[in-house]
């Protein structure tokens, strides 16, 4: 059976066989050209200065077409082996929270075997309220990595509607900690958006991968706001930052672009794709005035 790949490594390998192709038209229309002029000098056939020229014009566009498209295939090879890395981390992530969720379903059942002896036992209170946050928590952490496995494997989660402020409020509890070594402050500013039918995991995924990207620009503030836009719930990450330069605003949410060292490209592309299929938009605020703000718009449940 052959390997499967991310659609990302897909399109990539086939991009990659496209310019395979167009780069052999280059040396054709060079070598084509050449030959025309080393023939009519020959045979001493007279083709007019026009014709000259339009022949050496073809050799040097032949020339510059193979300069280019070899430049193009090296950086789609790049970007193919990153692709094929971050591939390689997602399988073994997805067999790791595999075994995470098997350990937690046992701990989970030794939790409510526990919490129920405590409760019939009447031991003290606090130890069964304990007990409980201990199993509500491990619960919770089993249907995150549920979702989690569900998302990898591409199965169709069941969506249902959520309250979009909790889901923002559960991405950043996970970004904390990470803000705090950096010393960057977040903030939500809490509005009342609709409550949204979601996949709660693919959209906590595009808020952590708009919230890591703030985490890497922000200088020292990170603002999350969330509000109601005419009917439709939005939700705004903004960073203090040095914001998007013009010239890759077109450009950053295309596969494998990316203007951080070290990025991959997928992060904002996956975010839209996720958006996109929730039936919203996810934008740059280009109007906003330092910093970078994205804006993700999703249609009320």
């Amino acid at each position: 059976m052959p390997p499967r790949h991310a659609p990302g490594i897909l399109a990539a390998l086939h991009a990659r066989r496209i310019v395979l192709l167009a780069l052999y038209w280059g040396p054709v229309i060079f070598l084509l050209s050449t030959v025309a002029l080393v023939v009519s000098l020959y045979k001493g056939i007279n083709l007019g200065g026009v014709v000259y020229a339009g022949v050496v014009l073809l050799a040097a566009l032949g020339v510059a077409s193979a300069w280019s498209l070899q430049r193009r295939l090296h950086e789609i090879s790049v970007a193919l082996e990153r692709a094929q890395r971050t591939s390689t981390v997602g399988l073994l992530t997805a067999g790791f929270a595999h075994e995470m969720k098997n350990a937690l379903t046992v701990v989970l059942g030794f939790a409510e075997l526990a919490r129920t002896g405590a409760e019939r036992a009447a031991v003290d209170a606090k130890i069964s309220r304990y007990l409980r946050e201990l199993e509500n928590e491990t619960r919770r952490t089993v249907a995150q990595l549920h979702s989690f496995l569900s998302y990898a494997s591409g199965e169709k989660v069941p969506r249902r509607a959520q309250d979009v402020n909790e889901i923002v409020a559960e991405a950043l509890t996970m970004i904390r900690p990470m803000a705090r070594m950096k010393e960057l402050l977040l903030e939500q500013q809490q509005g009342e958006p609709p409550r949204v039918v979601c996949d709660p995991f693919a959209l906590r995924q595009l808020l952590l991968n708009l919230l890591l990207n703030a985490l890497d620009f922000a200088r020292g503030r990170i603002v999350v706001t969330t509000r109601n836009a005419q009917g439709s719930a939005e939700v705004l990450i903004a960073d203090d930052g040095p914001g998007v330069p013009e010239k890759d605003r077109e450009r950053i949410f295309q596969r494998f672009v990316t203007t951080r060292k070290g990025g991959n490209g997928l992060g904002l592309s996956t975010s839209r794709t996720i958006a996109i299929d929730h039936g919203g938009t996810l934008l740059l605020d280009e109007t906003a005035s330092g910093g970078a703000t994205f804006i993700l718009k999703l249609p009320a449940a």
